[in-house]
Order: C-alpha cells, then structure tokens, then sequence
C-alpha cells in the first residue's frame, strides 16, 4: 500500500474512532449488556429542550416511541390492556409507568424540560422491579433529585394545509419542586386534523363507466388540554404521585359529493361534534419491611361526547333528500390495582396482588330521513345499548435470575369479568345480556445474555383484548358507506402469543440488530359475520350451506334480509418475523447521523364467514417497510431528517361488497434550529407524496357467495400536504 493510502486510511480510521470513543464516554452499559445508560452529559451538544427531544436523538429511540403509541389495533395483541394489567407502555419515569389511560405518557414527554432528566436508561429484556414486563425494550428516564429550580416550557405553533386555513396551537408547562413536592402544570391547545379529495369512475358488471365523482372531504378536532402531574416523597421513604386531566373540545367536518349521473346530486355531509373528557389517576408506593414493597395505582376517568351528521342529497324540490344521524356516548372506566413485592432469595423475587375494574358504555344512535325540504323527520333506525363491565384478576409476577445472564419472568393471572347489556332497538323489544367470563393467563419471558453486545429474548403469553363496545350499538360506517348493525354479544378476543428475538448491539452505541419471529393463535377472533336468517320456500329455518345448494330461486332471495354484523369466529392465526436495523453512520463520518430501518412481515389470516376463503385480516397488510433518517449538527446546533412507511396491499369484506386497497408511501421531513440558547424553531412536513391509496370497490347482488357483481368503483385517495412551523423553549 502507497504511503499515502496508509497515512489517508490512519486518518480516517482516527476520525471515525473518536467519533466512537466520544459517544462511548457518555454512554455506559452493564456487565451483562442488558442496560444501556445515555447520562446527562451524552445530550448536551445536542441542545435538546425536551424529554421527547432527548429520546429522538438516541439510537432507536423513535422505534420504540411509535411502538408505545402506533400498535396494530386488529387482535388481542394490540387493542391494549384490560385494566393496568403488566403490560402497557414501555415509556417509565423513574422506573414507573403513569397512572392513567387519557394522561398518557407520550404528551407527558413532550413538557419536561431537558433540564429535569439526570440519565435515560435503555433496558432490554426481563427486569426485576420494574412497573410493566417487558416487550422487548423499555425506556426508563431517571429524573434529578432534590431539584429546586422551577422551569417553564413553552411552544407556539401552526399547521398550515395546503389550500386550508392556518390553525394555531400552544403549550404553556411549569415544572418544579417545593418542599419536596414535585409538580409539572400544564395548558395545552391543540388543533388538528386532516383533508382529503377522492376521485371515483365506476363501471357496470360488463365494464363500461357508468359515472364519475369527486369527493371533497375534511375533519378538524379541537380542545384544551389541561394537566396537573404531582409527586411527593414522605420522611418514611413512601411516595406518592398523582394525576390529573380535564380536556374539553369539539370536532367538526364536511363531505361534498359531486356525481355525474345522480339526480340527488350534490351530496353534502356536515359534521358536528363536542367531547368532555377528564381523568385522575395515582399511585402509591410504601416498604412495608419483611412484607415487601407496597404498591397501589388508581384511575377514575369518565369521556362524554356527541356527534351530529346532517346529510343533504339534491338541490331542489324535485330531487331532494335530507338524512340526520345523531350519535350520544358515555364512558367511564375504574381501576384499582394492589401488590406486594418481594425478594425471596437473593436471586427470586414475587410480586402477587389483585386489580378491578369497572366499566361502563352508554350509547345512542338515531337515524331520521325526510324527502322534501317541508315535511317533517320520520325516524328510520334507533338503538341504544347501556353497558356494563365488570373485571376482576388476582395475579402473581415470579422473576427468577438463574444465572448472572439468565433470566426468567413468569405470571399466571386469573380473570373473572361480567358483562350486562341492555339493547333497545326502535318499535323492538329492550333486550339483555349479562355474560360471565373466566380468563387465565400465564405469561413466561425468558432472557439470556449471550454476550455483552448479543441477547437473546423468548415469550409465551396468553392476552385477552379490551372489547371495542362501539360494536354493540348500530352506527354508521362512513368510508365502506354502509349502516353496520350494532352486536351485543361480542366475547373478547383471546390470543396465544410466541416471539422470539435475537438483538445484536454494535460496539459504541454504534446501532443494533434485531431479528424476530412470532406466532399468534387467536380464539373467539372479532370480524364481520353472516347474521343471515335463511329458509326456504316452505319457510323452514336453514343454514347458509343448504341455503346456497337449493339452488335459492329470485322469488327466495327477495324473501332474504341478507345481514352482517361484528362477532366472533373460532380460529385465526399470525405468523411473521421483523428484521430491525439502527446504525450510527460513523463509517462514512457522520457519527451523529443515525438511519433506522424496520422490516415486518407477517400472515394474519382467518376464513371469511360468507365464503369460506381463507382472507387477510381487514386493513392487515402482510409488508410492512419503515425507514427513520435523523442528522444532528451540533456546532450549529441544527438537526434534519425524514422518515417514510410503504405497505403492501390490504382488504376489508363484508356479505355484499370487498374493497382492496393499495396503500401509497407515506414520507414526512423536519427540520429544527437552535435560535438561541433554550429556544427551537421546527419545521415539519407530513404527507409529502400526497398520494394516500388507490381502491376498487365492488358490489356485488345481496351476497358475495353468489358472486354477482353488479359493478365496481376505482378511487384514488389524495391527502393535502400538512406544514406545521413551532418554536418553543424553556426559562
């Protein structure tokens, strides 16, 4: 090798090492690899003026923030905790989760100021002594102590739509400690929304274009949040934190449909809607000496709202209809959770208690219709469902260190829930269900220490989901634009669930590797399901399979209702794997450059209920491609990214129509800048490619097992491009 290249290699070798080396002196991790601490001093260069600013900027850290709020919500696996459970967010504060469900922990970040964090802690796998068991990795931020100066955040912001008005924005925080009460109070005024503009052809069943529409749509919340979060530490050790949120707000929204070749045209759709939503919610934490640590968490929260759809076909009198759809609910959760935990040897620990809690949903829905602007509203659908649940578990958490990287975390819960509904559908009569439910749910979760870099993690647990009560009362489905029928007979979903993981560390916070596998059988699985009351000529009750094999006669298929509602189905299953990979970008000499990438496949498939097939799970893509690009210049203080999501295609299906969709790539980018010390200015843009899908949807005659379509709708999907500016800072 010429000198040259060995004196151009020995430099850059240097550089990028140093670049190393730097990150690694403010970067500690255990013996056994399974922590990694960023202290205080890792964050400086990169003038962050927020907690969520500080978790941004470490390796993966965006990951496991999309984790905590973006799970999928089509199984037992994503539709979130029943109660506080042991799982939950995978975000704690001084190794605790926050007492809440509306408070959530994702806003919570977004108000502490950078100053109040001493280190940020990154714990992979199975912990002792933690509030929630791991689901791979969780962020555990350890406050400062004994702190005594008060701050004061503070961000002003737009969103600015493209062709749409401006809508402002703030957050007023205060944070500090007096007389050793911490207390963070804050005022929040958020604006959000979005708009989109669908173009539709549709065809007959021989192919030919029959009309043509524009879709003109968007939908705006609003609401002040505000929130109060207070700890306490008492001369005996014990603590106390406590919760509070009380956010009022309204939404509103518009749909106009231009059709070619409709008479009732145009189609006008107006929304209006108000909420009042607030929550209070604590824990409390007291060593009771040879009886273990003492535990208590609460949460009382109740959420009213009611929306109001008035919909306009026509424009004269001669062509004229007028819809009202008024929708009413009413929720309120409580819980209460107790424990003790224990050490048991030097190497065992338990943690056993018990949880409640009580739920309960009332909703109404109303639907009238007129035909001429001067006749008065005739009522065509009502129902009204009142809810009641409740839940009880007793459970016990064993953590077990085998060895110095050998741990294993095992629980058996058992759940016992009742649930009463009462239904009352218009001109019907009131009905009841009051169903008894026994769940038990072990939990095993393994991890072993290969190395310092290499960890290996398994899991085997049972999860039962949180049911969605919105599908025990009729409502109206706006984007299949069909009434769905309201069950209250749904059962929760239960699901068993394998993973096992493989996690590579590079050296130096250089990045890491993952490699996963998973397994999910799915019991009492929630999808659309065939309520068809079939007969034949003679009027005799049959089944679906009889019915189909008559052959059933024109006359027959009059005499049918052909109905679908929301149940439950036997067997489902899910099998994938997700290949995750962080990298520092120090071998081309951008070491505070990090790229991220997530790939996820995975097979969700069930039987369709109206034919047989085996489908996807609706909105369930079997692809999934997430990027994450982020460069901090610290010596000017300035920071830039992008991140993007591709998916392959996904479907829903109903009795009468199936609708595959082709979701476009999604790609956002921002930009920030230190104005001056303590002060940010941010840019962001979201929706850049605009593009949101492309569909066909196809109907077909009564049901799609006689597969007679009578045509179809192509629709492209566009979304308007969003530009939000902020600035914001601490004092």
């Amino acid at each position: 090798m010429k000198k040259s290249h060995q004196f151009t290699a020995l430099l850059m070798t240097t550089v990028f090492g140093f670049g190393q080396m730097a990150f690694a002196q403010k970067v500690e991790t255990t013996a056994d690899g399974s922590t990694v601490t960023y202290e205080k001093d890792f964050f400086t260069n990169y003038n962050a003026v927020t907690l969520l600013d500080m978790l941004l900027i470490i390796p993966g850290g965006k990951e496991i923030l999309d984790k905590n709020s973006n799970q999928y919500s089509g199984g037992a696996e994503g539709q979130g905790e029943r109660g506080f459970g042991s799982g939950g967010d995978q975000i704690l504060m001084n190794g605790k989760r926050l007492a809440g469900k509306s408070n959530n922990i994702e806003d919570t970040l977004s108000r502490i100021s950078a100053e109040q964090v001493e280190r940020v802690e990154i714990i992979r796998g199975v912990a002792d002594g933690l509030d929630v068991q791991s689901q791979g990795l969780i962020i555990n931020v350890v406050m400062q102590e004994g702190g005594s100066n008060a701050t004061t955040f503070w961000k002003v912001s737009a969103l600015k739509t493209f062709s749409r008005d401006t809508k402002p924005e703030f957050t007023l925080s205060r944070s500090g400690s007096v007389s050793g009460l911490d207390y963070n109070v804050s005022i929040e005024r958020s604006d959000s929304g979005y708009f989109y503009n669908r173009d539709e052809t549709a065809f007959n069943s021989t192919g030919d274009v029959t009309s043509e529409q524009n879709v003109d749509a968007g939908f705006a919340w609003d609401s002040f949040i505000f929130n109060t979060n207070l700890g306490y530490q008492f001369a005996d050790g014990s603590q106390l934190q406590l919760n509070g949120l009380y956010s009022p707000g309204g939404n509103d929204g518009y749909e106009i449909r231009n059709k070619t070749t409709n008479a009732l045209n145009p189609v006008s759709r107006l929304i209006d809607g108000s909420s009042d939503e607030w929550e209070i919610g604590g824990d409390y934490t007291k060593n009771l000496g040879v009886l273990g640590n003492f535990k208590a968490l609460f949460v009382i929260n109740g959420d009213d709202g009611s929306e109001r759809v008035s919909v306009t076909k026509g424009s004269d009198a001669d062509n004229f209809e007028a819809t009202n759809e008024t929708e009413v609910t009413s929720k309120s959760e409580k819980i209460l959770r107790l424990s003790l935990n224990k050490g048991l040897t030097e190497k065992q620990s338990l943690e056993f208690g018990g949880e409640v809690a009580i739920n309960t949903y009332d909703k109404s829905f109303v639907r009238n219709q007129r035909n001429a602007a001067s006749e008065d509203f005739l009522l065509i659908n009502s129902d009204e469902v009142m809810i009641k649940e409740n839940r009880y578990e007793v459970f016990a958490n064993h953590t077990y260190n085998i060895s110095s990287n050998f741990v294993l975390q095992s629980s058996l819960v058992t759940e016992f829930s009742t649930i009463i509904a009462d239904n009352v559908f218009a001109g019907g009569t009131p009905t009841r269900r009051d169903t008894s439910f026994t769940y038990f749910k072990p939990r095993f979760n393994l991890r072993y220490d290969i190395s310092d870099q290499d960890q290996f993690r398994a899991t085997a647990e049972q999860k039962v989901s949180q049911l969605d009560f919105g599908n025990f009362v009729t409502r109206y489905d706006q984007q299949a634009e069909v009434l769905r029928f309201g069950n209250p007979n749904i059962r929760p979903e239960q699901v068993w669930e394998f993973t096992a993981q493989y996690e590579h560390r590079l050296p130096n916070d250089g990045g890491s590797i993952a490699i996963e596998g998973f397994y999910r059988a799915y019991e009492d699985h929630i999808t659309q399901v065939d309520f068809t009351e079939y007969q034949n000529l003679s009027g005799d009750v049959i089944t679906a399979d009889q019915f189909f094999t008559l052959p059933p006669t024109a006359g027959l298929r009059d005499m049918i209702d052909f109905t679908s509602k929301a149940g439950n189905i036997d067997r489902a299953s899910s099998i994938g794997a997700k290949l995750n990979i962080t990298k520092r970008l120090d071998f081309i000499g951008l070491p505070q450059a990090v790229f991220s990438t997530n790939y996820t496949y995975e097979k969700r498939r069930a039987t369709d209920q109206f034919t047989g097939e085996s489908i996807k799970f609706p909105f369930a893509s079997d692809h999934t491609l997430t990027f994450n690009y982020r460069h901090d210049i610290t010596d000017i203080g300035f920071a830039y990214g992008f991140s993007g999501e591709w998916k392959s295609d996904y479907e829903m299906r109903d009795i009468n129509w199936h609708w595959p969709t082709n979701p476009n790539f999604k790609l956002e980018a921002f930009a920030e800048y230190i104005v001056m010390d303590g002060i940010k200015l941010a840019v962001q843009l979201e929706n850049i490619m605009k593009n949101r899908s492309t569909s066909t949807f196809t109907f077909y005659n009564d049901h799609r097992r006689f597969n007679e379509s009578f045509g179809h709708t192509d629709r492209k999907t566009t979304n308007w491009t969003e530009l939000t500016i902020s600035l914001q800072g601490t004092f």
